[in-house]
């Protein structure tokens, strides 16, 4: 193979350079990140395609040409910086927690050179500090506790305050506080505040909380109003029921059937009319004879009958 030869094929083939910078970037939920792209080719005498990938998944690609960025092609919150160069991540969430590399390629001039850069990207939670209303077994009393998490534990310096008037009945840990109040050290509807003061950095981080109005005495009042509430109503919903029982068995007795408890008694006869009476000769007749033959015949009798009745009427 002649020299010639040798060097074409060298200049065809590409020349992989591989810069493996491992880098740990932790940010807060919610919060911005840089993740930079360092390269060591010089954009003002070069074409460079760059893209990136988080885990595996294109994330984003862009050009450089002579020091300017053409065709950007990126997902949602991600951005590219020109310089220093490389990706701005906005409203960083947990998910957006793990490995991002970023390959450079020089194609102008040949051969072709890749630069490598890989990141870790860590999402924490923020520090914060919260003030709770604690249940206590005493009505007279209120409960706070006030508690400053994701931070590393250390000394906390924790105040209470009422307006601008320091309170003292309070005990503390390293990162919470614990305040009681009671009767007449307090009143229903006033603000209290707590402060917490990190000891490492002395940031300073407050909360404020509104106590309720319906505790203590105020709450078996409006118990005892509401029990005597109930009573009343179901009195009177028993009242006006037997009303409506009295008024429906009232209507039902008026339509009803009127029974009669008199008794009438009457009298009355029925005659009936004799039927064929007994005729009788006159007193001077004599007999006379003839030549009929002698019949005998049989002669009926009416009788008189007379039937008695007798009613009762019920009344």
């Amino acid at each position: 193979m002649s020299s010639g030869q040798l060097l074409s094929l060298l200049l065809a083939l590409p020349f992989c350079s591989t810069n493996n910078n491992v880098e740990s970037i932790t940010v807060y939920r919610g919060g911005s990140a840089f993740l930079p792209n360092p390269s060591m080719f010089t954009y003002n005498t070069y074409r460079i395609n760059v893209k990136c990938e988080k885990d595996g998944k294109e994330l984003c690609k862009y050009v450089i040409d002579r020091n300017s960025s053409i065709l950007p092609e990126c997902t949602t919150r991600f951005k590219v910086i020109k310089e220093p160069l490389g990706l701005n991540v906005t409203d960083v969430e947990i998910s957006d927690a793990g490995n991002y590399t970023c390959v450079s390629t020089r194609v102008i001039p040949p051969p072709t050179e890749n630069n490598s850069t890989t990141l870790l990207l860590k999402v924490i939670d923020p520090p914060s500090l919260t003030l709770q209303l604690m249940n206590s077994i005493n009505s007279s009393c209120v409960e706070l506790f006030c508690s400053l998490q994701g931070l590393i534990p250390q000394q906390v310096n924790f105040t209470w305050t009422r307006s601008d008037q320091l309170l003292h009945y309070y005990e503390s840990s390293n990162m919470s506080s614990f305040l009681v109040l009671c009767k007449p050290n307090w009143t229903d509807g006033e603000t209290l505040t707590c402060r917490a003061d990190y000891s490492v950095n002395h940031t300073l981080y407050s909360r404020n909380i509104k106590l309720p109005y319906n505790s203590g005495v105020a709450s078996m009042a409006a118990l005892a109003i509401t029990a005597a509430t109930s009573t009343c109503a179901g009195l009177l919903l028993l009242i006006l029921l037997g009303v409506a029982i009295f008024k429906w068995k009232k209507r039902d007795s008026s339509h009803g059937s009127v029974v009669y408890r008199n008794k009438i008694y009457e009298n009355f006869t029925l005659s009936n009319a004799a039927v064929n009476p007994t005729l009788t000769a006159p007193r001077n007749a004599q007999p006379v004879s003839t030549n009929i033959r002698n019949t005998t015949r049989s002669t009926p009798h009416r009788i008189m009958q007379t039937q008695r009745e007798e009613c009762i009427y019920e009344n």
